[in-house]
């Protein structure tokens, strides 16, 4: 089996961690892979090289046209079963391409579709419709997309999953038993509300005045002046409140964090969610996208994501109970590790290939 990979980006974003360890698995299940890209020079370049895959970039300076004459090239320059699009804005370009060359599309939904739709405006209704077939990570965005006239057949559910490297366990070595961290991890985007985050950071700062609490935000992006400067018009100084910038080192985030906090108006099924989870760490989360598929009220907790003060309830009861925050914590990587692994991911993505070229 040959699969040819469409990559809007490789930045360090949660799309393009999850196209990492789609690639990962199936170069463990032996699929013979390479990847085109619409950009150069990112984040994620090295670790896809280094699994063996090979990285073309696309020229994209003649426009949308152009830009699909060039994925035609590539296609063309070697032969390929499948062509699988890693991102919504990339789907029209998989598909047009696919059907020029006589390939098997595969387009992504990598949200709840209503973000999709609302970032892609016009070309929204082509990005769902025109593949041959699709992959969602969430059971909302399959529920919307079979609304919206998709027939079911034509698309499959396929989870996020999350390295076993990246979490096993939170370690807590060397930091003070009397402070509590609570951590934001994500791009400083409308999507992602991180002004709320700050005001949570208030919020519960008056809420246990008797407790040490100690706040970070990791993560860049255009919102990041805004909030640093609504986070000193709070008196939150940078002992309180830390703007870390975007982390390679997410492990040593971890081992710092007590609770994780998500705060976002649109997702698809959070990789920081699984993340946490793998390290034993309890997750306060709005309930959106696909979050409510992998945060029970066993692992931490979902709140309505117009209920502001739900969300400071919810991060208060784990601030004030060591014990919950371990409960949570074991159930959670509990949970990770038996539904949300790299073996997960390749048996089920081969499992749909086969079903798309049953004779290869």
């Amino acid at each position: 089996m040959k699969v040819t990979f469409l990559a809007g980006t490789l930045g360090r974003g949660g799309a393009e961690r999850q196209l990492v360890y789609m690639l990962r698995s199936l170069v463990d299940k032996g699929v013979n892979l390479r990847l085109l890209c619409l950009t150069k020079g990112e984040a994620l370049e090295e670790e896809i090289r280094n699994l063996g895959i090979d990285i073309r970039p696309i020229d994209t300076r003649g426009g949308r046209i152009g830009t699909l004459r060039a994925v035609v090239r590539g296609l063309r320059r070697e032969s390929t079963d499948i062509v699988q699009s890693s991102h919504f804005y990339t789907n029209i370009y998989a598909a047009v391409s696919g059907r020029i060359t006589g390939v098997q599309s595969i387009g992504a939904i990598r949200s709840d579709l209503e973000h999709e739709f609302a970032s892609n405006g016009f070309y929204s209704k082509y990005q769902l419709t025109m593949p041959k077939h699709l992959i969602a990570n969430s059971e909302r965005a399959v529920k919307r997309s079979i609304a919206f006239g998709i027939k079911k057949q034509k698309i499959d559910l396929v989870r996020n999953v999350v390295a076993s490297e990246n979490g096993v366990g939170r370690n807590s070595n060397g930091r003070s038993d009397d402070s509590t961290t609570i951590t934001f991890v994500g791009r400083l985007g409308k999507e992602k509300r991180p002004e709320l985050f700050v005001k949570l950071a208030r919020g519960l700062i008056n809420a246990v005045p008797e407790k040490r609490l100690r706040f970070q935000i990791v993560g860049d992006g255009p919102l990041r002046h805004e909030l640093e400067t609504l986070a000193l018009e709070y008196g939150l100084t940078a002992d309180t409140l830390c703007f870390t910038g975007e982390r390679s080192d997410m492990s040593a985030v971890y081992a710092s964090t007590d609770i994780l906090v998500l705060t976002s108006k649109h997702e698809g099924t959070p990789n920081v969610i699984l993340e946490a989870l793998s390290n034993a760490i309890p997750v306060v989360a709005t309930d959106v996208g696909g979050v409510s598929e992998i945060l029970s009220e066993q692992v931490g907790f979902l709140v309505d994501p117009m209920d502001f003060d739900g969300l400071i309830l919810a991060a208060r009861r784990l601030v004030l109970s060591p014990q919950l925050r371990q409960k949570f914590g074991t159930n959670g990587l509990k949970f990770v590790l038996e539904n949300h692994s790299l073996s997960y991911l390749g048996e089920r993505l081969t499992e749909i290939y086969n079903n798309l070229v049953p004779s290869r």
